[in-house]
């Protein structure tokens, strides 16, 4: 058969690759991967604004590449997704270090270590360009200086990655140094999310830092908070090989001792946006938040109700196929053979932090909470009325006994209650503006109120003590603690 060699144009292809999709972020982290594949300890990451000039280097403590070694990683291609990988191993198509880099420079630098021995080669986006359409590869000796070269200098072994002439692959819309100390900013924040478990320990433990500042840990299910509230951990059999699954219902705001606590375990994105599946292969985070087109009929959204509930997925390299991961290494999707089963799952998980949300982290956190008395109920689905208020209450018991036949108006007004619950306009008032701040627990004008109502039980008849007990059960008094004793001395002329 009759075959033509059509080899693509370095620098067509090249200028096309630069356009992947990758952020600064995605793109640092993806360096990264290959500093873990190379059994690094240590990453550090220097940016440097250079009066609008900067440059960007990432340096690792790792094994290294002999000459050989480090041609094929320049390659690109050079080992295809195909190819069998060691468990450490983040890397999957064999073109990572090359369109992560170029994606920001037009410049890119490699420099490797092993003994005495360092190599260095760079890709120039505009050389390419310029030249004559093939793939020169250009000796990177001459690129290599500065503190960075310096360090990788003093390691046994190691690598570094420099990036110069950074554009951030845009043409024009070049950021000021204030959006440059943004874009820290958030890579700090990414960082910490994506490769949580191994700055913490649960995978082979790293450290990285950015411009000498260590990298802190995002931890997405909070596990180390007592009121988090972790399920029982799942193994599927899965395409591509097992995965293991685990749901977490995080606490509610009222639980976190500061605002900046509640706001930090929000996540990079905020706590509507964080809520869903947390994707990893090898302990390496993919996909951070989201449902996964999950459903039924009515995909899920990112809504208020929701944002408590996590769940991680752990996925082995071996599943890169069908899980179908991108080359940015930032998206996963789940297996059609299993999609049902995550459902039910999530479906779990989503009802017990809406549960929580609801009750203000109290719901299920404590064994004593069917005590509390609350005046409104939720039926079950297919019940005509949603929300109904409950006639059995202390309060609505009293007030039908002291009506006696006037009752039937009381009876009325529920009913108008009942008919009119504004769901509506209470689910777009929480989806445009989030829930509302809720009170104090310890408010004044909640304990007055608890007071008051003490007073009317007694006036009633009830006897003093015993009102007190019955208010401190009702919700939302059973938040305030010792309200027995906040209520000494309040007992009012005439109560019994």
């Amino acid at each position: 058969m009759l075959t033509f060699d059509v080899p693509p144009s370095a620098s067509a292809l090249m200028s096309s690759l630069r356009g992947v999709g990758y952020s600064l972020e995605t793109a640092i982290a993806d360096i990264i991967d290959n500093s873990i594949a190379a059994g690094a300890s240590l990453i550090e990451i220097g940016l440097s604004w250079a009066e609008g000039e900067p440059f960007i280097t990432i340096l690792d403590d790792g094994s290294g590449m002999s000459e050989a070694g480090l041609l094929e990683a320049m390659r690109f291609g050079g080992v295809g997704p195909s190819a069998e990988r060691s468990s450490e191993d983040l890397g999957r198509f064999g073109l990572g270090l090359k369109t992560a880099s170029l994606s920001q420079c037009r410049q890119l630098t490699v420099a490797s270590k092993i003994g005495d021995s360092i190599t260095a080669f760079t890709w120039d986006v505009d050389h390419i360009v310029e030249g004559d359409g093939g793939w020169h590869l250009l000796d990177g000796m001459a690129n290599l200086s500065g503190s960075s070269f310096g360090a990788l200098q003093s390691l046994a072994s190691g690598s570094l990655v420099t990036w110069r002439k950074v554009d951030f692959g845009r043409l024009d819309d070049r950021p000021d140094v204030e959006a440059f100390r943004a874009d820290i900013e958030r890579l700090d924040r990414h960082l910490g999310m994506v490769f949580h478990r191994f700055i913490r320990g649960d995978a082979r433990k790293i450290e990285i830092r950015i411009n000498g500042a260590a990298v802190e840990a995002w931890d997405p299910f909070l596990e180390t908070n007592e009121a988090t509230i972790p399920q029982p951990a799942q193994k599927i059999r899965a395409p591509g090989g097992p995965v293991a699954v685990r749901g977490f219902v995080l606490p509610h705001k009222d639980r976190f001792r500061t605002e900046t606590e509640f706001l930090k375990a929000g996540g990079p994105e905020g706590w509507n946006a964080q809520q869903g599946f947390y994707v990893y292969r090898q302990k390496r985070l993919l996909s951070a938040g989201g449902w996964l087109n999950l459903g039924g009929a009515r995909t899920w959204t990112r809504d208020e109700p929701s944002r408590l509930a996590r769940i991680r997925i752990d996925v082995p390299n071996t599943a890169d196929r069908d899980w179908r991961i991108d080359i940015r290494k930032a998206i996963a999707r789940p297996p059609d053979a299993i999609r049902k089963r995550l459902q039910r799952i999530a479906d779990d998980v989503r009802r017990k932090a809406r549960e929580v949300f609801v009750h203000r982290g109290l719901f299920g956190a404590r064994a004593k909470d069917a005590e509390v008395s609350r005046i409104w109920q939720v039926n079950p689905d297919g019940v005509g009325r949603r929300y109904t208020v409950r006639r059995d209450h202390e309060l609505i018991r009293l007030m039908m006994e002291r009506l006696g036949k006037n009752s039937g108006l009381l009876e009325g007004a529920l009913d108008l209650l009942e008919r009119t619950v504004p769901v509506e306009r209470v689910w777009l008032d929480v989806t445009e503006h989030g829930a509302p701040d809720v009170e104090s627990r310890e408010d004044a004008d909640t304990i007055a109120a608890a007071a008051k109502l003490v007073d009317v039980l007694a006036h009633a008849g009830v006897p003093y003590q015993t009102a007190v007990e019955n208010v401190a059960s009702m919700d939302p008094f059973d938040r305030v603690a010792d309200l027995s004793k906040k209520l000494a001395g309040k007992k009012m002329r005439g109560s019994r």
